[in-house]
């Protein structure tokens, strides 16, 4: 069983401070993910031990079990009983489900403070690794549309982040594993003096503390899968309120360059 399976079994039977913990894990599994026990523990307002008896209240030899199987969890996705076990509608109202979360949870202010600076920019570059590279290629395709000096990082070309001021924005796509050319960039970005901007599935991402605002997306911190559906709605409201404010809402598609009129 995965560590939710576990958790979700065992829960019933668990002590009041043992859910609280279980909680923390099912609401935050990237925090299980990359830190220690005693960091978890402090930031939960428990004893190292607590987060040592649950991990093997809920089936686990020790913390170290329960962190493996949390990280294999977040970089897989839902294991192959899963999916056999879960309809194509099933697997749509998870993702549906997930959007709501994020429609009740999301920062709305940090997110027009996002549109403002995106808006105001004299350029924007958009910067995503790996599995973040469709996001922040998917933005600046249509961001292209509402204004002009918008570029896709390209790391198999570009020497790194070039452009000096706090005119400049640079926008990072950064989840779960982390990708150490991304942090490198926003290192530089800040050493430039560029406006650092950085939407993520975790506050605990390490790219945060590079950041001049960010934006966690709710129902982001699991499985790579379940991240698409979440971010893709979030870039949509996004640009939909930057072209708005650019009062150019006609260019997000714009008739007269597709067949179809």
């Amino acid at each position: 069983m995965t560590y939710r399976e576990k958790v979700k079994t065992s829960f019933e039977m668990l002590t009041p401070g043992l859910k609280k913990v279980g909680e923390a894990l099912m609401a935050n599994p990237i925090l299980f993910a990359t830190k220690p026990a005693r960091q978890i523990a402090e930031t939960l307002g428990v004893g190292e031990t607590m987060i040592v008896r649950f991990s093997k209240a809920v089936g686990f030899t020790g913390f170290g079990e329960l962190q493996k199987d949390v990280q294999r969890a977040l970089i897989a996705g839902p294991s192959s009983q899963e999916v056999r076990e879960s309809s194509f509608s099933g697997v749509i109202k998870s993702d549906i489900h997930n959007l709501r979360r994020a429609a009740d949870d999301l920062d709305t202010e940090a997110a027009m403070k996002i549109v403002e600076t995106v808006s105001d920019a004299e350029s924007v570059q958009v910067v995503g690794y790996y599995q973040s590279f469709p996001f922040a290629h998917w933005f600046t395709f249509l961001l292209n549309t509402i204004r002009e000096n918008v570029s896709l990082f390209r790391p198999e070309t570009e020497i790194g982040i070039t452009k000096n001021g706090p005119s400049h924005c640079v926008l990072i796509f950064s989840y779960y594993r982390y990708a150490l050319g991304t942090i490198r960039l926003a290192e530089e970005a800040r050493a430039n003096g560029n406006q650092v901007v950085v939407i993520t599935d975790s506050s605990l991402s390490p790219v945060v503390p590079l950041a001049d605002q960010v934006l966690v997306l709710p129902g982001a911190e699991r499985s790579a899968l379940e991240k698409g559906p979440v971010t893709f709605s979030v870039i949509n409201a996004l640009l939909l309120h930057i072209a708005e404010r650019s009062g150019k809402l006609d260019f997000i598609n714009p008739g007269n360059q597709y067949f179809i009129q």
